[in-house]
C-alpha cells in the first residue's frame, strides 16, 4: 500500500489511460534516495491491466557495458525482431548479439527501439518502466531518451526513476519530471503506525521529523533500534541517518552479517549481471561456503529469482561495494575475473581486470582495446570510447596512450558526445604520437569546432591536420567549408593552394574531383567566375556520382554556387536519403537544412519548412546548431507574410550567428527580413537591410549575396535609389556568364529590367521564357508580376493581364500572401476583379504531415516511412488519417496525384 502518494498516483494513473488510447506520454520521477520511486513505479506496473509491461533497471557495474539496460528490458520482445526494417533489425540484432560483427550507428538503434515500441504496443498498450535511471549505461540512456522524445500516437507510457543528488546524472532535457518529496506528517504517520505498530508517539514524531518523511527510512530505521527505544524508554541515537545517508541503513543490517557472509555480499556487488554461478565460484575461493547465501538471503538482503542473484534495493548493492575499502574491492574484482574464463565473457573479465589493476599493463590495455573494438561492433560506441580510456590510463607506452586516448574521442564523436572529446584529447596531447595519430587528433578538435564552436577556430585546426604526412584531402573540404561559413575569400584560396601542393597538381593540369571543388570555390571567391564554375561543373558531375551522403551534401554545396538548383536539389534529397537508410541520424541534421534552403530557392516555401523543421528537431536532440535551417525557416516566414515567425527565426540565427562569427547564417537572416519588408511593401526598410548584403558590406557572403540581389535591386528601385545596386548587379552579370545556366540568367534579366529606364518588359518576358515549366514557381510569379506591371504602366492593359493572373495563381498556390495582394491589386487596377482564393487543404498540414503525405504519395509504405522519420508506425497511421482528413481524400492513389505544394 502507497501512503500520501495519491497526487503521483494520479499523474501515473493518466499516463496509462492515455497510452490505452493510443496516446504516448513520457514521466521521469526524481527524488532522493529511498523516496520511493521504485514502489511508484511498481504502482504503475500493477495498474498496467491488459497492457504489455516491460520492466529493467539500471546497475552500477553495468554502466560501461553497452546497451546493458536495453538489453534487459527488450529481452522479453526479441522474437519481434523480424517485424522491423531489416536495418534497424540488425542494428538490435547486434546489440542482442544475434548479428555478430555487426556495426550499428547507436541513433539507429535508438530508432529501432521507437520502431520496436511501437510494434508491442500496437496489441494492447504498452508500459515501460526503467528504475534506477541513472545507473544506465549511456547507449542505453541515449537511446531510451530518443525514443521517448518522438513517441506520439503508439500507446505507450513510459517511466524513468532517478535519484537526485547522485554522482551520475539522468539526463532528459524536455521530458515531464515529477519530483517525488518526502511523505507529508500525516502519511508518514500513517505508514509507522502499520509496519511498527507501538510505536510511542514522541517516537513517532521524532522518526518523521529525523527522516523528512523518506518512506524507506521510515520501514527501516524501526528495524535498527532497540524495544526500549521504540517504546520511547530510551533517548533515539543522534543523528539519524536520513535522506542521502540512507544507504547507511542497509551496512548496519550487512555489518550484522558474519564476515564470509559480508564478503559474499561484496562479491554479488561487484558482480553486475547476477551471474549466481560466476559469484558462488568467485567465494569459493576465499573458502567461503555456499550456505553464506542462505544468510544473506534470511537477512533480507537478496534473493534468488529465475537463477540470477538480485539484490532487494539497488542501495543494497551501492552501500556494499563503495563502503567497502578499495584493496577488498580490488581483491573480488580479480578472483571474478579468475573464474571468467569462458571467451563469451571476455569482455566482463577484461573489465575485473582493469578494475583490480594499480600499474599500467600493457597486456590489459590490449584486452581492453579488444573489449572496445567488440563494444563499437555491437553499436557501442560510448561503451567504447570507456574501455578505450581505461586502456589508456593502463597503458605504459606514451605513444599506445596518446593512440587509445584519440581512438576514446573518435568514439565519443561518433557516439555524439562532442562536448566529451576535448577532453578526452587533452589526455592525448602530452603524449608523442604518430604523425597518424596527430593528424587525427587535430582533425578532432577541429570537427567539434565547425559543428559546435568557432569555424575559424576549426580553420586552424583542420589545416594543421591537413600538414601531416598521409592527411586525406577530405580534411581541407572540411577546412574550405569553415571558409564559406565565415565568409572570408581569402581563406578559401590558402585551402586550395595547399591542396595542390598536396596532391602535387599545377593550375593546368587536369584536377580530381574534391580539388575541383577546392580549387572551383576559390576562385569564385575571387570573383574569377569564369574558371571557377568550370571546375564547379566538373567537380558536380564527379562527385555526385558518389554514392555517400557526405559526397552528394558537397556535389549540393558546388551546385548552389553554380546556380543549378535543380541539381542542388536532386544532391541533397540524394543525401537524405541516403542518411536514413543508413540510419545516420547524426548526419542528418546538416542535410536536412541543406534541403531545406534548396527547397526555398526552388520557390517551395511548405516543403523548406518541413525539411527544416525536422533538422532543428534532430539538431536539438543531438545538441548541434543548425543555422541553415533558421535560414530557411525566416525565408519560408517572409514569403508566406508570417512577420512573428520570420522575425523569431532571424532573431534565433543572429544570436547564433553572432556566437559563432557565421557570416552566412547572419546574411542569410538579413536577407530574409529584407524580403519580408519588400513583400509588406516597406521598400525603404528592405533596401537599408539588404544593403548590407553589396559587395564589402557588413553581411556580404557571397552565395547569399548571388541570391538576394534581385531583392535588393526591386528594394532599391522601389526606395529610389538605384544606384546604389549597380555593384551588385555587375557581380551578378559576371556570375550569370560564368554560369551559363537559366537561373543566374534569369535573375539578371530581372535586375535589369528594374533598372531599364525604357522597355523594361523585354527583360521581364525573356526572365519569364527561361523557367517554362514552373520549376522556380515563386520566381517565375515575380518575374511574371514584374512584367504584368510594367505592360499596364505602358498601357497595354489586355496584355499585362495574363501575366498578372499567372502571378496570382503562382503566388497563391504557394501561400505567399504579402505577393498575392500585390498581385492582385496589380490585377484590379488593370480593370479586371480579382478572385483570391481561400488557403488551401495543403496549408493546414503541420510540417511532419506535409513530409508523410509526401512520401505516402510515392507510395512509401507506413513502416518505411516510419524508419525514413524515425517515427513509430502508429505514429504514422495516426497523421496520416489526419491528412486524408483535412485534404478530403479517401486513398492512396488520390494522394499520388495530389499537389502539395498547392495552397
Amino acid at each position: 500500500m502507497l501512503y500520501g502518494r495519491g497526487a503521483e498516483c494520479a499523474v501515473l494513473d493518466d499516463l496509462l489511460t492515455a497510452a490505452r488510447s493510443s496516446s504516448s506520454g513520457v514521466l521521469v520521477l526524481r527524488g532522493e534516495p529511498g523516496v520511493g520511486k521504485s514502489a511508484l513505479c511498481e504502482y504503475a506496473a500493477g495498474r498496467a491491466t491488459g497492457m504489455r509491461v516491460l520492466q529493467c533497471a539500471g546497475i552500477e557495474s553495468e554502466v560501461p557495458v553497452p546497451f546493458a539496460t536495453l538489453h534487459q528490458l527488450l529481452h522479453p520482445v526479441r522474437d519481434r525482431l523480424p517485424m522491423l526494417p531489416p536495418a534497424q533489425a540488425a542494428a538490435l540484432g547486434g546489440v542482442f548479439g544475434t548479428v555478430p560483427d555487426r556495426w550499428s550507428d547507436p541513433f539507429l538503434v535508438a530508432v529501432a527501439l521507437l520502431t520496436l515500441l511501437g510494434e508491442v504496443a500496437a496489441d494492447t498498450g504498452l508500459l515501460c518502466v526503467v528504475d534506477d535511471a541513472h545507473w544506465v549505461d549511456a547507449a542505453s540512456a541515449e537511446a531510451l531518451v530518443f525514443a521517448a522524445r518522438r513517441l506520439d500516437a503508439e500507446g505507450v507510457a513510459l517511466v524513468f526513476a532517478a535519484r537526485d543528488g547522485d554522482t551520475r546524472e539522468f539526463r532528459a532535457d524536455g521530458l515531464a519530471e515529477l519530483r517525488v518529496p518526502g511523505l507529508d506528517a500525516a502519511a508518514a504517520r500513517a505508514l509507522l503506525a502499520d509496519t511498527a505498530p507501538g510505536l510511542a508517539d514522541d517516537v513517532c514524531a521524532s522518526l518523521v521529523a529525523s527522516t523528512a518523511g523518506n518512506p524507506l527510512a521510515l520501514l527501516e530505521l524501526p528495524a535498527m533500534l532497540s524495544r526500549e527505544q521504540l517504546t520511547g524508554r530510551e533517548t533515539l541515537p543522534v543523528p539519524l541517518a536520513v535522506g542521502d545517508q540512507v544507504e547507511q541503513l542497509f551496512i548496519t543490517r550487512v555489518h550484522r552479517l558474519s564476515p564470509p557472509a559480508r564478503h559474499f555480499l561484496l562479491v554479488a556487488a561487484a558482480e553486475s549481471t547476477g551471474d549466481l554461478a560466476a559469484v558462488l565460484r568467485a567465494a569459493a575461493l576465499a573458502d567461503i561456503a555456499d550456505g553464506v547465501l542462505a544468510e544473506t538471503e534470511r537477512a533480507g538482503l537478496v534473493q534468488v529469482r529465475d537463477g540470477r542473484l538480485r539484490f532487494r534495493h539497488p542501495l543494497v548493492r551501492s552501500a556494499t561495494y563503495h563502503r567497502a575499502t578499495f584493496l577488498d574491492r580490488r581483491s573480488v574484482h580479480a578472483a571474478l575475473a579468475h573464474v571468467l574464463t569462458d571467451p563469451a565473457d571476455a569482455d566482463r573479465r577484461a573489465w575485473h581486470l582493469a578494475a583490480a589493476a594499480i600499474e599500467p599493463d600493457a597486456e590489459l590495455a590490449g584486452a581492453l582495446e579488444a573489449s572496445a573494438n567488440r563494444a563499437r561492433a555491437r553499436g557501442g560506441a560510448v561503451a567504447a570510447a570507456d574501455a578505450l580510456v581505461r586502456a589508456a590510463e593502463l597503458s605504459p607506452v606514451g605513444a599506445d596512450r596518446a593512440a587509445r586516448y584519440v581512438a576514446a574521442a573518435g568514439d565519443a564523436w561518433q557516439a555524439g558526445q562532442w562536448h566529451r572529446v576535448p577532453a578526452l584529447l587533452d589526455e592525448a596531447e602530452p603524449f608523442t604520437g604518430t604523425a597518424e595519430v596527430r593528424a587525427r587528433l587535430l582533425f578532432l578538435r577541429g570537427m567539434v569546432e565547425l559543428r559546435s564552436g568557432q569555424p575559424a577556430t576549426a580553420y586552424r585546426l583542420l589545416l594543421r591536420s591537413a600538414a601531416q604526412p598521409g592527411s586525406r584531402l577530405e580534411t581541407l573540404v572540411h577546412a574550405g567549408e569553415a571558409a564559406t561559413l565565415l565568409g572570408e575569400p581569402a581563406l578559401a584560396s590558402e585551402v586550395e593552394r595547399l591542396a595542390r601542393r598536396q596532391t602535387g597538381n599545377g593550375d593546368g593540369a587536369e584536377v580530381p574531383e574534391l580539388l575541383a571543388l577546392l580549387s572551383g570555390w576559390a576562385r569564385i571567391g575571387q570573383d574569377d567566375w569564369s574558371s571557377g564554375a568550370r571546375l564547379l561543373a566538373g567537380a558536380v558531375t564527379g562527385v555526385h556520382a558518389l554514392d555517400s551522403p557526405t559526397h552528394q551534401l558537397w556535389a549540393g554545396r558546388a551546385a548552389i554556387y553554380l546556380g543549378d538548383v535543380a541539381t542542388a536539389h536532386a544532391c541533397y534529397s540524394r543525401a537524405v536519403s541516403l542518411a536514413r537508410a543508413e540510419g545516420a541520424v547524426g548526419a542528418l541534421p546538416m542535410m536536412l537544412d541543406r534541403l531545406a534552403f534548396a527547397d526555398m530557392l526552388s520557390g517551395r516555401p511548405a516543403a523548406a519548412t518541413a525539411h527544416a523543421t525536422e533538422g532543428l528537431r534532430l539538431a536539438d536532440a543531438l545538441g548541434l546548431d543548425s543555422g541553415i535551417a533558421l535560414i530557411s525557416l525566416a525565408l519560408a516566414a517572409a514569403w508566406t507574410g508570417d512577420e512573428n515567425a520570420c522575425r523569431s527565426a532571424a532573431e534565433r540565427a543572429h544570436e547564433l550567428a553572432a556566437a559563432r562569427r557565421l557570416r552566412v547564417v547572419a546574411a542569410g537572416a538579413d536577407w530574409a527580413l529584407g524580403l519580408l519588408d519588400l513583400g509588406a511593401g516597406r521598400p525603404a526598410d528592405a533596401f537599408e537591410r539588404l544593403l548590407a548584403l553589396r559587395p564589402g558590406g557588413r553581411g556580404d557572403h557571397v552565395m547569399i549575396r548571388l541570391w538576394a540581389t534581385p531583392d535588393l535591386v526591386e528594394a532599391a528601385v522601389r526606395a529610389g535609389a538605384p544606384a546604389e545596386c549597380e555593384p551588385a548587379v555587375a557581380v551578378l552579370a559576371r556570375w550569370a556568364a560564368g554560369s551559363g545556366l537559366p537561373v543566374p540568367e534569369a535573375a539578371l534579366l530581372r535586375c535589369r529590367g528594374l533598372l531599364a529606364r525604357e522597355d523594361p518588359a523585354t527583360a521581364f518576358r525573356a526572365a519569364v521564357d527561361l523557367d517554362p515549366r514552373g520549376d522556380r514557381p515563386l520566381e517565375r510569379a515575380r518575374a511574371e508580376l514584374l512584367l504584368g506591371e510594367s505592360l499596364r504602366r505602358a498601357r497595354r492593359r489586355s496584355e499585362s493581364r495574363v501575366h498578372l493572373r499567372a502571378a496570382l495563381e503562382g503566388f497563391e498556390r504557394a501561400g505567399a500572401a504579402p505577393w498575392s495582394a500585390r498581385a492582385a491589386a496589380e490585377l484590379r487596377a488593370s480593370g479586371e476583379t480579382a478572385h483570391t482564393r481561400d488557403v488551401g487543404a495543403p496549408g493546414t498540414l503541420t510540417p511532419q504531415e506535409r513530409q508523410i503525405a509526401a512520401f505516402a504519395g510515392q507510395g512509401v509504405s507506413n513502416p518505411e516511412i516510419a524508419a525514413r522519420l524515425f517515427l513509430s508506425r502508429r505514429t504514422v497511421e495516426y497523421h496520416l488519417h489526419k491528412v486524408f482528413t483535412k485534404l478530403g481524400l479517401a486513398s492512396r492513389a488520390e494522394l499520388a496525384g495530389f499537389d502539395l505544394d498547392d495552397r
